[in-house]
């Protein structure tokens, strides 16, 4: 995917209780990638950060 600002947005995460923390997706990215409707994902650590991808479940 090429850097540019069409694939990039800034959003914030806050703390919700005391283990786990919320992050918003755009709904334009969220519809792109099926996350409009309540789905399971995978978080995976990255030596450059973190990588959030949809769980499929065939």
């Amino acid at each position: 995917m090429q850097e540019n600002a069409d694939n990039k947005e800034i959003v914030k995460t806050w703390l919700t209780g005391n283990s786990s923390c919320t992050l918003v997706i755009p709904k334009r990215f969220a519809i792109e990638y099926g996350l409009d409707k309540p789905a399971h994902v995978i978080i995976e650590k990255r030596s450059d950060g973190l990588l959030v991808r949809k769980l499929d479940v065939i």
